[in-house]
């Protein structure tokens, strides 16, 4: 399986952390780096060290939130354009994670091509954190009560069906009403709503994985090897991960811990 990125220009260290973490612990292929609001020379950095393993490709700012760095939309982008144009199969994740552990077997645990890690809880369902302009625009009403997908970690094998999944995500993170307003909004639906913040290219990636019929539901295992614990531990004060299975470690960086930088 191939890494999928995307970074600003404050984030190099983090993508410098994550993929050489790749390169020492999981499969060591094919990197695709997708860059936006960056000076081009500060990127050569990556080309001097990961020669032709590495691709950079810049973000275009198709729409007007394109380039926002909250609305998220750049995630899509890239994922969009590494599965329709550079892998067969690939792992995307957001640039301050971090793999701990080897893993080498993930294409073993995918479902329809693809992996998806859900949260567990009631307080983390779409409901509380997705507008309802949102559900009205992909159509989703039902889809309240049913787990958000963690959006900072996932899988794919090009395949049409992922192609299909994946342009319709695309096509709707370009509206607005889908991927506005950025999480520092707070109550963005009123201070009667259940919506506490919007999450953005989360909140569509959850809403299409349903009205598509893609759930991969809870499985404690995958979240303990590759899930998003820190989430867990904020809304579960009864949570304890299980370090000894962590294999992905969340937002590593995002916390000033560079395990694997060396430049």
């Amino acid at each position: 399986m191939d890494l999928c990125t995307v970074i600003s220009e404050g984030f190099i260290p983090q993508a410098l952390n994550l993929i050489q973490s790749y390169k020492t612990l999981s499969y060591n292929q094919n990197i695709y780096l997708y860059y936006f609001n960056t000076d081009k020379e500060k990127l050569n950095i990556f080309t001097d060290l990961f020669g032709d393993k590495i691709k950079l490709i810049e973000v275009e700012d198709v729409c007007d939130h394109a380039l926002h760095p909250r609305a998220f939309f750049y995630k899509v982008y890239a994922i969009r354009d590494c599965l329709h144009n550079q892998s067969d199969g690939f792992i995307y994740s957001d640039s301050a994670n971090c793999f701990m552990r080897e893993s080498k077997n993930i294409h073993n645990h995918l479902t329809d091509d693809s992996l998806f890690l859900a949260y567990p809880y009631e307080s983390l369902t779409n409901k509380y954190w997705t507008t309802r302009e949102c559900f009205d625009i992909i159509g989703t009403t039902s889809a309240e009560i049913m787990p958000q997908y963690w959006a900072g970690f996932q899988v794919y094998r090009r395949t049409t069906k992922n192609i299909d999944f994946v342009s319709d995500l695309y096509k709707y993170m370009l509206l607005p009403g889908v991927a506005l307003p950025d999480m520092n909004v707070k109550k963005p639906d009123g201070p009667n709503s259940p919506c506490l913040e919007h999450r953005c290219d989360q909140s569509a990636l959850s809403l299409l994985i349903h009205k598509k019929n893609r759930h991969q539901f809870y499985d404690i295992n995958l979240n303990e090897k590759y899930g998003d614990w820190q989430t867990f531990v904020n809304f579960d004060k009864h949570y304890r991960p299980n370090f000894t299975k962590t294999i992905l470690s969340p937002r590593e960086s995002k916390f000033g811990k560079f395990r694997f930088l060396k430049i």
